[in-house]
């Protein structure tokens, strides 16, 4: 048995927080995300895999656009010639809702589409019977634990959950939970993050294939699953098309200006690169550097120098400032700011990207939130310097 296990590739969604991209760059962040499921589609029939694992979030909408559908479908039809059947279920933000859909689904793709639980059959080309359980969502939350409603392992000589969610609103689950089914191998899907959550059976959330974000580097792609007997091994495969990436740039024995030109156009990069660029060591050039890098003119002078596979979409200061800066505000304002996010909606809306963890949600308590808390005012001490009684504005 060989399959391939894909979740949260968000196709219609566009890359953010990015200005002024040049236009031979515009022109990959267009199509980045149809290469991205032509690269999925290639390592699936390459490797000849029994079969392909969509686990929620196809999509970043649930009315996906014309022109997106048809190019999946497309996709999808490739692996339909090849023999390659796809289970494919709907996440949070794809929640499925059947009239959205204006192109015929191929014959090859099942479709988990109800918040019902679920089990298809499938048999290997060496003739190993497989068993695929899942659900999909069909609102943009579920406050049910899934899990419960899965069944037991059975007589499938590989038993697959997938599963998309992980913590409220989205389908909880506990990793115990999942652990007492008997299960192969589960599937994950929600957290953009690759992590593997258990290697006894491999629980595994491969991560978004393709970063939309800065926040999103460091991605693993798509999960290759290979059995050898009844043990399962995986492989990560990369496929993103365009990486997000920050590199820190020491300017050490630098004394003029015009130096960092040269340093610019040394830099290189393997594939398409989003670059946050930080400068460290910066003594020498004293307060120029900081002046033209808030004013934006050096950005916009250094995009010129670097190679053009590389969009340099953001510059700082990596060094921290030896004299604390003044803050015109009392300390008071900062504690009492300290005492709203202390409250648990607005904490976890802050951390909610960490509270999407199932085990990092558990940790996400009252005592946590007040040690975080208690080293921000620590930090905020020891780095600011704030406006006494007698000072004025």
């Amino acid at each position: 048995m060989k399959f391939l296990h894909a979740a949260d590739l968000h196709l219609d969604r566009s890359f953010e927080g990015l200005t002024t991209v040049p236009e031979y760059f515009e022109k990959q962040l267009m199509t980045a995300n149809q290469t991205m499921l032509q690269n999925i589609v290639d390592v699936a029939v390459n490797n000849n895999v029994d079969f392909v694992l969509l686990a929620g979030d196809t999509f970043h909408q649930n009315r996906p656009t014309l022109k997106t559908q048809r190019f999946f479908f497309q996709e999808m039809a490739r692996l339909d010639e090849a023999g390659i059947p796809v289970f494919m279920n709907f996440g949070n933000h794809d929640f499925y809702q059947a009239e959205r859909y204006w192109f015929t689904f191929p014959n090859n793709i099942q479709l988990f589409s109800d918040e019902q639980v679920e089990t298809k059959q499938l048999m290997t080309k060496a003739g190993e019977q497989v068993a695929i359980t899942s659900f999909s969502y069909q609102h943009p939350t579920i406050e049910t634990a899934m899990a419960e409603s899965f069944p037991y392992k059975g007589a499938a000589d590989f038993h697959i959950g997938m599963y998309h969610g992980g913590q409220m609103p989205y389908a909880p689950f506990q990793l115990s939970e999942l652990l007492t089914k008997g299960y192969d191998y589960w599937a994950l899907g929600h957290i953009h993050v690759p992590q593997v959550l258990s290697e006894s059976p491999f629980i595994i959330y491969p991560g978004t294939p393709q970063g939309h974000t800065q926040k999103e580097t460091n991605l693993s792609g798509v999960t290759l699953v290979e059995s050898n007997g009844s043990q399962l091994l995986r492989q990560t495969v990369p496929v993103e098309v365009i990486r997000w990436e920050k590199r820190i740039l020491s300017l050490k024995g630098v004394r003029q200006p015009r130096e960092v030109f040269p340093l610019i156009r040394k830099l290189e990069a393997a594939m398409p690169t989003i670059l946050q660029l930080e400068f460290c060591d910066v003594e020498g050039l004293g307060e120029e550097l900081s002046y033209q890098i808030a004013s934006g003119e050096l950005l916009e002078a250094v995009q010129d120098e670097v190679a053009d596979n590389i969009f340099l979409w953001q510059l700082a200061v990596a060094d921290l400032p030896q004299e604390r800066p003044y803050l015109a505000v009392d300390e008071a304002l900062v504690e009492q700011l300290l005492t709203t996010y202390r409250e648990p909606e607005i904490f976890n809306e802050l951390l909610s990207e960490l509270n999407l963890n199932p085990q990092l949600h558990q940790m996400m308590n009252q005592s946590f939130r007040e040690t975080i808390v208690a080293t921000v005012k620590e930090k905020m001490e020891q780095r600011y310097q704030f406006r006494r009684d007698a000072d004025v504005d």
